[in-house]
């Protein structure tokens, strides 16, 4: 009998084992603190796994990340920005992520230049999974605004040690 309950505990071990192994795939944050390349589809669909991924990408780019606020706007059903409070070799920065299907245009830029002052940043980042219309590039030109679009974060991506 010592053998039998021995088996079937090793086999409960192993089961619970796995069982484990696929929770930590299928939840997103597991994902990242295990050290994997963040995925872009989950960064699309899940705002908690958009802050962990480009806190993660900001962290691999040299920055350190002082901190990060979750806007929910009243029309969305959930959340699709975060702003993150940066610094990189003395400079300070207050970095604007959305989680957008459509381009983020001139007005988005004007509102953050605006409230930009009141970060006490020196320098502005927007970092969207989207596109910059024509407009919005030209209304950030000569600004203390850095832009990076899909494909910058793309490459951040793939830069990012897995």
């Amino acid at each position: 009998m010592a053998v039998r309950e021995v088996v079937l505990f090793g086999i409960l071990l192993a089961a619970l084992g796995v069982l484990a192994l696929s929770v930590a795939r299928m939840t997103p944050g597991m994902q990242l603190r295990l050290g994997r390349r963040p995925d872009w589809r989950l960064m699309l669909n899940d705002v908690d796994y958009f802050q962990q991924a480009m806190s993660k990408l900001f962290t691999a780019r040299g920055y350190q990340v002082h901190g990060l606020w979750v806007h929910q706007d009243p029309l969305d059903e959930t959340p699709r920005e975060v702003i993150f409070a940066l610094e990189r070799s003395g400079t300070r920065y207050a970095a604007l992520c959305v989680r957008w299907i459509v381009p983020v245009t001139s007005d988005v830029i004007g509102r953050f230049e605006q409230s930009l002052p009141a970060t006490q940043a020196d320098i502005g980042m927007i970092a969207t999974t989207s596109i910059f219309t024509e407009g919005a590039l030209e209304r950030a030109r000569g600004l203390r605004v850095e832009l990076y679009d899909r494909n910058e974060l793309q490459k951040w991506i793939a830069l990012a040690s897995p």
